[in-house]
C-alpha cells in the first residue's frame, strides 16, 4: 500500500517539477539513448578492450612451444701412434633438438593467461555497468536541478514584478519603503540561487556529455527526471545477490585463483626443462666411420629450488585472500548503506501529499496576489515563496536520492536488481 502511495506521490511531483504534464515514454527514450551512446562512444572503453586483447595475447604466447636448435661440430683430427708416424683425417657432429618445457608448465601459464583474459573481462562489464549508472545519475540531476532552477526563477520574476509594483505605486510612508528594500534584497538573493542553479545545470550537462565523447555544450535532455517507482526490497537477499555476482567481487575471487596457479608454476619451475632430438656423426681417417643417434639434454636439479619465487607466489596469494575479504566486507557495506538511504527516502516521500507541491506554488501565488491587495504583510508573502522553494528542493532532491541508491543497489549487485527506468 505504501508503495502504491509512494509511486503517486513521485508522479504528482512531475507536472510541478517541469510546469506541464508529466512527460511519459519520451524522457525514458531519450535516458536509454543518452547511456547507449555513452556506451558506444566513451574512449575509456577501447582501453578495457585492449586489455582483454592483450591477456588474449598471452594465451597464444603460452601454447607457442621453443624454436628448434641445431648444432654442428666440424673439424680435423690427428692421432700419433705409439710407434711413431702420424694419421690425420677429419669428423663433423650435427644434432637437431627440440626444447620441451617440464610437463605441466604450459597448462600452468595458459592458465594463469586465461584468468587475466577473465579479470579484463570482468573489468571491462563493471566499467560499462558503472557508465550507464553515472549517466542515468547524472541525467536525474540534471532534470532535478532544470526543475528547481525554473522554481527559482519563477520565484525571482515573481518578485521582481512586486518590486515594480511597488515602484509604481504612489508612495506609502515607511512601511511601503521597508517593504521595497526587503523585496529588493531577497530579489539579489533569488538571482543568486537561481544563478549557482544555472551554473549547476551547466556543469552536469558537461559532465553528460564527456561520458558520451561531445563538446561540453552540445544539447542534452533536461526533463529526465527521477522514476515513480519504488520497490519493495530486501537487505539480505541484496547483500546474498552483491556476494555472488558483484563484479569487484568476481575479480578479487579470479585473482585468488591465479595466485594459486602462479605458486603451482612457480612450484615446477624447479623441475629443469630439456631437449630432445636425432643427431648423426660422421669421422674420416683411414675408414669413414658414421652413425646416428639421439640426444637428450636436461639441466640437473641442484642448488637452484627456486625457493625465492615459491615465497613471493605464496605472499602474493594471501594477498589476494586479504584483498577478497576486504571487498566483501566493502561492498556488504555498501549494499547496506545505500539499503538504508532508499529505505528513509522512500518513507520520506510516502509521507507527503500527492500534490504537495502544486499546493505549495499555488499558495505562492496566491500570496503574491493578497500582497498585492494589502491582505498580508511582506514577511508572510517572502515566507511563502521560501516554504515552496525549499520544499520543492527537498521533495526533488528526495526523489533523486532514492533513484541514486537504487541504481547503486544495481551496480553492487551487478544488474540482479534492475532499478526502475
Amino acid at each position: 500500500m505504501m508503495e502504491a502511495r509512494l509511486s503517486l506521490a513521485l508522479i504528482f511531483l512531475l507536472p510541478a517539477a517541469f510546469g506541464a504534464p508529466a512527460p511519459a515514454a519520451k524522457p525514458k527514450g531519450a535516458l536509454e539513448a543518452l547511456v547507449e551512446e555513452a556506451l558506444a562512444r566513451n574512449p575509456e572503453i577501447a582501453y578495457y578492450e585492449g586489455a582483454i586483447g592483450a591477456a588474449k595475447g598471452q594465451v597464444v604466447q603460452a601454447r607457442i612451444v621453443p624454436y628448434p636448435q641445431i648444432e654442428g661440430f666440424a673439424g680435423p683430427w690427428y692421432s700419433t701412434p705409439t710407434g711413431g708416424g702420424t694419421a690425420h683425417g677429419w669428423m663433423q657432429e650435427y644434432a637437431i633438438y627440440q626444447p620441451v618445457f617440464f610437463p605441466g608448465k604450459m597448462s600452468l601459464a595458459k592458465a594463469i593467461a586465461e584468468k587475466d583474459v577473465r579479470v579484463a573481462e570482468l573489468g571491462l562489464q563493471q566499467f560499462r555497468l558503472s557508465l550507464a549508472t553515472q549517466v542515468r545519475t547524472l541525467a536525474y540531476r540534471l532534470g532535478v536541478v532544470t526543475a528547481n532552477a525554473r522554481i527559482a526563477r519563477e520565484i525571482a520574476e515573481r518578485a521582481a514584478g512586486l518590486v515594480d509594483f511597488l515602484r509604481r505605486r504612489p508612495a506609502t510612508g515607511v512601511q511601503g519603503y521597508l517593504d521595497l528594500r526587503i523585496l529588493e534584497g531577497s530579489l539579489v538573493d533569488l538571482q543568486r540561487l537561481a544563478r549557482e542553479l544555472e551554473q549547476n545545470r551547466r556543469a552536469i550537462q558537461s559532465q553528460i556529455n564527456a561520458l558520451r565523447a561531445r563538446p561540453a555544450a552540445a544539447p542534452v535532455p533536461d526533463t529526465i527526471f527521477p522514476p515513480a517507482q519504488a520497490p519493495s526490497l530486501d537487505l539480505a537477499s541484496l547483500q546474498e545477490q552483491a556476494k555472488n555476482r558483484n563484479y569487484a567481487l568476481l575479480m578479487r575471487q579470479t585473482e585468488i585463483d591465479r595466485a594459486a596457479r602462479s605458486l603451482d608454476a612457480a612450484k615446477l619451475a624447479a623441475l629443469p626443462d630439456f631437449s630432445v632430438g636425432p643427431f648423426w656423426i660422421g669421422e674420416k681417417g683411414t675408414n669413414f666411420d658414421q652413425g646416428p643417434g639421439l640426444v637428450f639434454t636436461s639441466g640437473l636439479p641442484f642448488w637452484n629450488d627456486n625457493k625465492g619465487n615459491i615465497l613471493t607466489a605464496e605472499a602474493q596469494q594471501r594477498q589476494a585472500e586479504a584483498l577478497h575479504r576486504s571487498a566483501i566486507w566493502s561492498v556488504q557495506s555498501a549494499v547496506a548503506a545505500a539499503f538504508g538511504t532508499y529505505l528513509t527516502t522512500r518513507r520520506q516521500l510516502g509521507q507527503q501529499p500527492h500534490d504537495v507541491i502544486t499546493r505549495l506554488q499555488r499558495a505562492a501565488e496566491l500570496a503574491d496576489r493578497q500582497y498585492r491587495l494589502g491582505a498580508i504583510p511582506v514577511q508572510t508573502f517572502l515566507e511563502m515563496q521560501r516554504q515552496y522553494l525549499s520544499s520543492a528542493q527537498a521533495l526533488y532532491t528526495a526523489a533523486l536520492d532514492l533513484q541514486t541508491a537504487l541504481l547503486d543497489l544495481e551496480n553492487l549487485t551487478a544488474g540482479a536488481m534492475v532499478a526502475p527506468r
